[in-house]
């Protein structure tokens, strides 16, 4: 069967449901459909993802994130000012679904795509131009399962920990909100660095939006008021297992 980019596939014994990145001779290069992360896999493993399968997937985190809209929809917009986001992502579709998400929910951003092994070098300078509330650092991260504490066994973990540590040179944790990781990072490692809230706790997948709920929350809480976790993640599928992080307070600011 020929594939070509941007198809939706499943791979052999996996239920997973993935997006084709390129392709190179007999191996495909893939991400996942609603989750941060990558792999690849030989063409010959590959079936087409059914359509139903796709919608159904796609249905169930437009849901989580329609709750989530709903949720925050009687905040009084004209008696606040919200904290204000950087939002980094290897993932340029990921970025452009979390920016839509930060405008509709009225919360101003600043959207930059950058290869993960890239933030760590762009990312003082950013901070220190754009002066956001809340930085999220995110797209895409793998663990190969070969043991929690090795960094090398994480794709991008080690990156995502030196980029939070350039910002800690100058910021701390009450300073600078820092949201960090995607799928299977290293989340003691990362709250170690820095990181206010992190993937992964049990190594496991997350969200495409997952990082932008809990900005939007950060941004949306007040700045006298510890963000309240627990309603976060009601939208974060997976849950603590998914997601964790240190007490923080909110970012916004109250006219009077």
């Amino acid at each position: 069967m020929d594939f070509k980019v941007n198809d939706y596939v499943l791979i052999k014994n996996d239920d997973k449901i993935y997006q084709i990145e390129a392709i190179e001779k007999n191996i495909a290069y893939l991400k996942g459909l609603t989750y941060r992360f990558q792999t690849t896999s030989l063409i010959s493993e590959l079936t087409v993802a059914p359509t139903h399968l796709v919608e159904k997937a796609i249905k169930k985190v437009n849901e989580i994130i329609d709750r989530f809209k709903i949720s925050s929809k009687s905040r009084d917009k004209h008696q606040m000012i919200y904290g204000t986001i950087l939002h980094i992502d290897g993932d340029k579709e990921y970025l452009n679904s979390c920016m839509d998400l930060y405008k509709e929910m009225n919360i101003f951003a600043n959207g930059i795509y950058l290869k993960e092994s890239e933030i760590k070098d762009k990312i003082e300078e950013l901070v220190l131009m754009l002066t956001p509330d809340i930085v999220v650092i995110t797209g895409h991260d793998l663990y190969n399962g070969k043991g929690f504490k090795e960094l090398s066994n994480y794709r991008n973990t080690k990156h995502f920990m030196d980029a939070v540590r350039m910002i800690r040179k100058h910021f701390n944790s009450e300073s600078i909100t820092i949201i960090v990781g995607a799928c299977g990072s290293n989340f003691e490692a990362l709250i170690a660095s820095g990181a206010n809230f992190s993937s992964s706790p049990k190594r496991i997948n997350i969200h495409t939006y997952d990082p932008a709920v809990i900005a939007i929350k950060v941004a949306t809480t007040s700045i006298n008021q510890t963000v309240d976790f627990g309603q976060v993640l009601k939208y974060i599928e997976n849950k603590k297992d998914a997601f964790g992080g240190i007490e923080t307070k909110g970012k916004m600011k109250v006219l009077l």
